[in-house]
């Protein structure tokens, strides 16, 4: 009996096999635990695979957007899925688009959702806003991918949850576009004399010359391919060309050999040549040129792309670039017709880094002409009762830069070229005022200068000041649409100002306040009628100083309230992720 109720005591003494025991009892928990790991780990690399298959998805439905879920369904097929396809419309599948219930769907290894819609590579959106589902002409897909997890061992305790990955592909988009202003009414005085003090020479080329050299195109990475080859830089990349510094003598020698150009056009570039002699007027292409992702391409690959220029924008927008002390003084005496003499005094603003007039870039890329200051001061003879007395005008113009913005590329399919491109334009805002302006503080553009009622006549009986200020001004972007046939003519659209003023010139003149002050005995007239003949004399010198004024903008590359645009090339390459 004694025995007997010794016996729980011992037992519970008794310490042998208890690994044995709480072994037994953990293994299920343990077990468990091991199955789960497992599970997570290969969900984590089916969920790996199922982004790789969504993004490889939405490439190929890029590519072909008019195809884009047979093709889905054929390219998951090659990877071992068998995928229906959610569309608009139904589920595209092996067999053709079906209409499928719930229980057929369940018979899928996975489903794939389609969506077309377009897509804007622009930096300055939200990466999520950049995608447009549903927004047409279509040039993007996004293709969600969704499939049951495999479960080994935590079926047994949870139905396997759904996996999902999404991927978003666009086709390649690439433009090249300029904003400038065409030639017109050339005047050979003003443009030999302003292009002349830029380059530190003289220069007698004759209107027909730079007609010749507007009317003239370049390649422009056809002219770089050159290029490179007389510097011997041909295993670089046209980037490496843009940063390399050239002089000026090269850049003409190598223009001369662009084919197609009239002899009155290398009669021009020889001209300039000669003028230039030893001068060695450095620069870098950089700073007028911006090839953008083409850049990167190896020197001698990118001829079949079109970026194209005048030679005279060439060598006007060169010839800025090489004037490191952005302020040129010009005596333009007999240069223009209907002035006794006139002087100009030119501050060309730093353009802002990658911001030259002719572009090549993706959605967001940006092209500005310069931002300058003149000062023109001219002198004529007055008419009516201020007959035979000099009148001196000052002029002091602001023009801001003119911008475009290329705003889309809507790919077309077929080919490579058939695109729309949108380019958003802001033309140049003016300011002019005739008043006396202080050109010492020209060369800081983060200050304005400040203008000045001007002593217009100085006589000894007689004295006028006058002073009149004129604005033109934008507040908004425009949108021009380039289809290919304009694409392929290469056709230059023009965006003026809302309020574009008729003459601005014309405009300022007639609003001068002019003060008349009669001294001594006086002249015996009534300060009415001299303000009269003040006002006449002023009227006519409106076409002069427009033609003055006119072109010396036109060789900067800039009209007042005006901005010419054209797009020379455009395409819609292979397809690329982008989300």
């Amino acid at each position: 009996m004694s025995t007997f109720r010794a016996w729980p005591a011992r037992f519970a003494a008794d310490t042998g096999g208890n690994i044995a025991i709480i072994s037994a009892l953990c293994a299920p928990l343990i077990l468990y635990t091991l199955g789960l790991g497992i599970d997570y780990g290969m969900m984590t690399l089916q969920q790996r695979r199922l982004q790789e298959l969504s993004d490889v998805g939405a490439i190929v439905a890029a590519s072909d957007i008019n195809h884009a879920a047979k093709n889905l369904v054929t390219n998951f097929s090659q990877n071992g899925l068998n995928v229906a396809v959610k569309t608009a419309s139904g589920y595209e599948t092996k067999q053709g688009e079906r209409q499928l219930s719930e229980a057929d769907l369940e018979t899928f290894d996975a489903i794939a959702n389609l969506v077309p819609g377009t897509y804007v590579a622009d930096t300055s959106m939200a990466l999520g806003s950049r995608f447009s589902p549903g927004a047409q002409p279509y040039d993007a897909a996004r293709v969600n991918l969704s499939q049951k997890a495999e479960l080994t061992f935590a079926a047994v305790f949870a139905p396997a949850p759904t996996l999902s990955a999404t991927g978003t592909a666009s086709a390649a988009k690439l433009a090249a576009f300029s904003i400038g202003s065409r030639l017109a009414s050339l005047n050979d005085g003003v443009l030999n004399a302003l292009l002349g003090s830029l380059l530190g020479t003289t220069l007698s080329l004759k209107v027909a010359d730079y007609t010749a050299l507007a009317a003239a195109n370049v390649e422009l990475l056809s002219f770089l391919d050159t290029l490179a080859t007389d510097l011997n830089l041909t295993a670089g990349s046209y980037d490496d060309v843009l940063a390399t510094e050239i002089s000026y003598p090269r850049l003409l020698t190598t223009l001369k050999k662009t084919t197609g150009l009239t002899s009155t056009t290398t009669k021009a570039l020889d001209a300039i040549e000669k003028a230039l002699g030893t001068t060695q007027v450095k620069l870098k292409l950089e700073d007028l040129l911006n090839l953008g992702s083409a850049g990167e391409r190896m020197i001698g690959s990118g001829s079949h792309l079109s970026v194209d220029a005048s030679v005279m924008d060439i060598l006007s927008a060169a010839a800025i670039a090489a004037n490191q002390k952005k302020q040129v003084a010009v005596n333009l005496n007999t240069a223009v017709p209907g002035l006794a003499a006139a002087k100009l005094t030119l501050a060309i603003g730093e353009p802002p880094k990658e911001m030259a007039s002719n572009r090549v870039g993706t959605t967001g890329a940006v092209v500005r002409t310069a931002q300058v200051r003149l000062a023109i001061e001219v002198n004529a003879l007055g008419i009516g009762s201020v007959a035979g007395i000099k009148l001196r005008v000052p002029l002091y113009v602001e023009v801001a830069y003119a911008e475009a913005k290329l705003a889309s590329i809507s790919c077309l399919g077929a080919t490579a070229q058939n695109a729309d491109v949108g380019i958003d334009v802001v033309p140049g805002v003016a300011e002019v005022d005739l008043g006396d302006v202080d050109t010492s503080a020209f060369a800081n553009f983060g200050s304005k200068p400040r203008v000045t009622r001007a002593k217009i006549i100085d006589a000894t009986l007689l004295s006028v000041s006058a002073l009149a200020e004129v604005n033109v001004t934008n507040q908004s972007k425009t949108r021009l649409t380039f289809h290919p046939q304009d694409i392929a003519a290469k056709t230059i659209k023009n965006v003026s100002t809302k309020d574009t003023l008729t003459s601005t010139v014309a405009t300022l003149l007639g609003n001068t306040d002019a003060q008349v002050t009669i001294f001594g005995l006086g002249i015996g007239l009534p300060k009415s009628v001299i303000q009269g003949a003040v006002a006449d004399t002023l009227t006519g010198l409106t076409q002069p100083l427009d033609e003055l004024l006119y072109n010396t903008l036109t060789l900067l590359g800039i009209k007042i309230g005006e901005a010419d645009v054209r797009v020379t090339d455009v395409r819609c390459q292979q397809s690329v992720l982008v989300q």
